[in-house]
C-alpha cells in the first residue's frame, strides 16, 4: 500500500503532467500569470499582487488536492466598476496575501469565455436576485458556487473572503449543502424538456402577452419602466412587426417616441457617435460611458429598419454617424471591429466626456445660454465634481420655436459647437479600445451593414458587409471550427451565438445578392450548430461545447443580444421555407415549442422569440425575385418593412428548390409564395406586393 504522502506527490505529480497542455501547474499559482496573455481585461490584472490565474477547466483538479477554494472574477475591459475593484481592492497586498494563501484565484475575460460568464451569472441571480460586472464568485473545488456578489470594496471584500475561510474550516458540510442546492437551480434552469407534440400558436397568445408587456411601458420616456435603461434592439424590431402586421398605431406610437427619445439622449455620443451601453435614469440621460460593438450593430439594424417604416431623415443621419463612428474608431488592421472602448480614461469614468464651466464658455463663446439651454445644463446641478454632460433637447422644433431659431440658424451654430467640442476632445486622453475580435459581434455588424444597405441603397455598405464576412471565414476557423475571439494567434472556442449569428450574417448576405455561396455557407454554419451544440434532453442547443463547467448552459432569453437559440429556430425557419425542407422546419417547430410555456407572460425578454412564433400564428410568405433584373427590382422591394416575409433573389437558373423552373431569360418575375405554392407571377412589383394583404394599406 503506498503512503500518503507518495500518493500525494503522485498526484501532484500527475497534475503538473496533465496541466502542461493548459498552462497551468502548482508552480504557477505562486505568481500571477495575466502577463502574457492578449486580452485586455487580463493584462489589466497582470501587475496585481493577487496570484491571477486564467480560467482553465483543470483548474479544478489542482483545487482539490490543495485543499483551497476557488475565486471566480469575472469582468471585461470597458467596465468601470471592474476597474474600480481592481485599483482598490485586487492591488491591495493584505487583500491578495488572504486571497493567495486560502485561494486558487482566476480573472476571467467575460468576451473571451462567455460560457463561464453565463453559468455563475445565472448562479449570482439565483442566489442574490442580481447580477452585474464585476462578477466575483466563490466556488467548492469541483467549480459548484457558495458565494456570488458584484463590486465589493475593499473591507467588504476582506470579511467576505474571512467570513468563507471561517466556515470552510468550520462548517465545511454547510457549504456543500449551499453548494448542492445552487448547482442543482442552475441545472434547472438550464433543462428543458423535450415536447411530444409541436405547441400551437395563435394569435390571442401574442395579443395578450403584447398587452401584458405594454402594462411596463415608460410612456412618458420611452423603454421599459425602469431605474436603469437598457435599450434592447430586439424588443422594438418585435414591436415594430407586430404594429405593422394589425396596424396598432398605439404601438407604433409607443416605438416611434421611444426611437426619438434615443436618439437625443444621453445613451448617444452626439460629437464622434455611438451608443454608450446603458443609462443609470429612467429618461435616458445620464449614460454608463463604455460602448460595445454589439450594441452599435443592433441600433444599425433598428434604426435602419425603423427608416423603412417611418421615413424619419434623423434615423438615417443617426445609422451613418453610428456606422463612422465603428469605421473610425473601431475597425482593425484586418477590416474587422474590435469589440468595445472603455468607460474610464485616466482612472475617471466619462473624463473623455465631460466639460467644465470654463470649457462650455470656450465652446459656446457668446451663446453659452443658449447652449446652455440646448444641452440641458444646469449650472446648480454638475454631473460630476462640476463637470458637465451634453444632453439635448427632446422637442428641437419646440426649443427652435422659444428661441425664434430657424433650423438652418441652429445646424450652423451646432457645428460650430460641435467643432470646439473636438478640439477640447483631441487634446484628452482617449478611451481605450479593447481590440480583440469576436466573432459574433462581428456578424451581428454585417447583419447591421445588409439592413443600413436595404434601407439606403449605399453600395459600399454592402461591400463592407461582404468583405467583412469573407474575413471573418478566413480568420474565423480553426480546425474546421468556428472560434469565439481571436488576438495575436491566441483563440478562445466557439460558442452558440457565433453559430447562429454568422449563420443569420450569410442569410442576409445571400437575400441581398442572390449568390448561392451565401445560401450554402449559411445551411452549412446551422448543420454544423446542431452537430455540434446538440443537448438530448431538449430540442434546444447548449450554449456551449465545454463539458468540464459545473452545468449545462442552454440560453433562451432575448437580452441585449439575442438568445442564440432563437436565432437558430428563426434561420431553420428560413431555410425550410427556400428549399421546401420539412426537416428545417420541423426542427424550428420544435424549439419553439419549447419555450412557449416559459415565454408566456414575460415576452418583453423573449422578443425574437416572439416574432419567431409571429411567423407562425400570421401567413408567412416567400418572395422570390428570379430573372436578370433581380438586382434592381430586389432593391425597391427591400425598401419597404416585410415582417413576416422572406426576400430572395436570383438571376440565374438555380437548383434551389424556391427557384427551380421559374427563371426565364426575357423577363424578371417576382413570385410570392406560401406553403410551397406560388401565386401568379408578377413583373410590376406594386401588383406583387398587392398579393400580401397587410402590404395593400401601406
Amino acid at each position: 500500500m503506498l503512503s500518503n504522502n507518495y500518493t500525494k506527490s503522485y498526484i501532484i505529480f500527475s497534475l503538473l503532467i496533465m496541466s502542461c497542455n493548459n498552462e497551468i501547474t502548482i508552480n504557477s499559482m505562486e505568481s500571477n500569470q495575466l502577463k502574457n496573455e492578449t486580452s485586455l481585461y487580463l493584462k489589466q490584472h497582470a501587475e496585481n499582487p493577487v496570484n491571477w490565474q486564467r480560467w482553465s477547466n483543470s483548474i479544478f483538479g489542482f483545487s482539490g488536492e490543495l485543499d483551497k477554494l476557488v475565486i471566480v472574477s469575472i469582468g471585461y475591459s470597458s467596465c468601470h466598476w471592474c476597474h474600480v475593484m481592481e485599483d482598490e481592492t485586487f492591488t491591495d497586498e493584505m487583500i491578495a496575501k488572504l486571497m493567495n494563501d486560502n485561494f486558487i484565484n482566476v480573472k476571467v475575460d467575460r468576451e473571451e469565455n462567455p460560457d463561464v460568464d453565463q453559468a455563475y451569472m445565472t448562479a449570482s441571480q439565483l442566489m442574490t436576485g442580481m447580477g452585474g460586472w464585476p462578477l466575483n464568485v466563490i466556488t467548492l473545488p469541483d467549480g459548484s458556487p457558495i458565494y456570488a456578489g458584484t463590486y465589493h470594496t475593499k473591507e467588504q471584500w476582506f470579511d467576505i473572503l474571512n467570513r468563507i475561510i471561517r466556515v470552510k474550516e468550520t462548517n465545511y458540510e454547510g457549504l456543500e449543502e449551499i453548494a448542492n442546492n445552487v448547482k442543482s437551480g442552475v441545472i434547472d434552469i438550464n433543462t428543458i424538456t423535450k415536447k411530444n407534440e409541436v405547441s400551437e400558436f395563435d394569435k390571442d397568445f401574442l395579443s395578450r402577452n403584447t398587452k401584458i408587456w405594454s402594462d411596463k411601458w415608460d410612456t412618458n420616456n420611452g423603454g421599459d419602466i425602469a431605474q436603469q435603461k437598457f435599450i434592447s434592439p430586439s424588443k422594438y424590431q418585435y414591436l415594430i412587426n407586430y404594429g405593422s402586421i394589425y396596424k396598432d398605431e398605439q404601438i407604433l406610437n409607443y416605438v416611434k417616441k421611444t426611437l426619438d427619445i434615443i436618439s437625443n439622449s444621453g445613451v448617444i455620443d452626439i460629437v464622434e457617435g455611438g451608443f454608450y451601453r446603458y443609462t443609470i435614469d429612467p429618461e435616458w440621460k445620464i449614460p454608463h460611458f463604455e460602448k460595445m460593438l454589439y450594441d452599435q450593430a443592433q441600433m444599425i439594424s433598428l434604426y435602419s429598419n425603423a427608416y423603412k417604416l417611418f421615413k424619419t431623415p434623423e434615423y438615417k443621419d443617426l445609422v451613418y454617424q453610428t456606422i463612422n463612428f465603428l469605421n473610425n474608431e473601431m475597425n482593425s488592421s484586418n477590416d474587422l471591429y474590435y469589440a468595445s472602448m472603455d468607460a474610464d480614461t485616466d482612472g475617471e469614468e466619462g473624463k473623455y466626456y465631460s466639460f467644465n464651466l470654463n470649457e462650455i464658455e470656450l465652446i459656446s463663446s457668446e451663446q453659452t445660454d443658449l447652449f446652455n439651454s440646448y444641452f440641458n445644463i444646469d449650472l446648480d446641478k454638475p454631473w460630476d465634481n462640476n463637470k458637465f454632460l451634453l444632453i439635448p433637447k427632446r422637442d428641437l422644433k419646440s426649443w427652435l420655436s422659444s428661441n425664434s431659431l430657424n433650423e438652418d440658424e441652429f445646424s450652423k451654430m451646432k457645428e460650430r459647437w460641435i467643432s470646439e467640442i473636438l478640439k477640447i476632445r483631441s487634446k484628452r486622453t482617449k478611451p481605450r479600445i479593447d481590440d480583440k475580435t469576436i466573432i459574433s459581434w462581428n456578424a451581428l455588424s454585417i447583419i447591421g451593414l445588409i439592413d443600413a444597405y436595404e434601407a439606403f441603397k449605399d453600395d459600399p455598405l454592402l461591400t463592407q458587409a461582404k468583405d467583412k464576412f469573407n474575413t471573418l471565414l478566413k480568420m474565423g476557423y480553426k480546425n474546421n471550427m468556428l472560434v469565439h475571439t481571436f488576438k495575436d494567434r491566441q483563440y478562445q472556442d466557439g460558442v452558440l451565438e457565433d453559430y447562429a449569428f454568422l449563420a443569420k450574417a450569410a442569410m442576409r448576405l445571400f437575400q441581398t445578392t442572390g449568390e448561392e455561396f451565401y445560401f450554402n455557407k449559411s445551411k452549412e454554419i446551422i448543420d454544423d450548430s446542431i452537430k455540434y451544440f446538440k443537448d438530448e434532453e431538449s430540442d434546444l442547443l447548449l450554449y456551449t461545447t465545454n463539458k468540464d463547467l459545473f452545468t449545462k448552459i442552454v440560453s433562451i432569453d432575448d437580452g441585449v443580444i439575442p438568445s442564440p437559440n432563437s436565432i437558430i429556430a428563426e434561420q431553420l425557419f428560413n431555410i425550410g421555407h427556400i428549399i421546401f425542407d420539412d426537416y428545417y422546419l420541423d426542427q424550428s417547430n420544435k424549439m419553439v415549442s419549447s419555450v412557449k410555456e416559459i415565454i408566456d407572460g414575460s415576452i418583453n425578454y423573449y422578443s425574437v422569440w416572439a416574432n419567431n412564433i409571429l411567423n407562425r400564428v400570421e401567413p408567412f410568405y416567400e418572395i422570390a425575385v428570379i430573372g436578370s433584373d433581380s438586382d434592381s427590382k430586389t432593391k425597391l422591394i427591400s425598401e419597404q418593412l416585410l415582417p413576416n416575409v422572406i426576400l430572395v433573389q436570383s438571376n440565374t437558373e438555380s437548383n434551389i428548390p424556391l427557384f427551380v423552373d421559374r427563371f426565364f431569360e426575357d423577363e424578371t418575375y417576382i413570385y410570392v409564395c406560401q406553403n410551397k405554392t406560388c401565386q401568379r407571377p408578377e413583373t410590376s412589383i406594386n401588383y406583387a406586393l398587392e398579393q400580401i394583404p397587410y402590404l395593400k394599406s401601406n
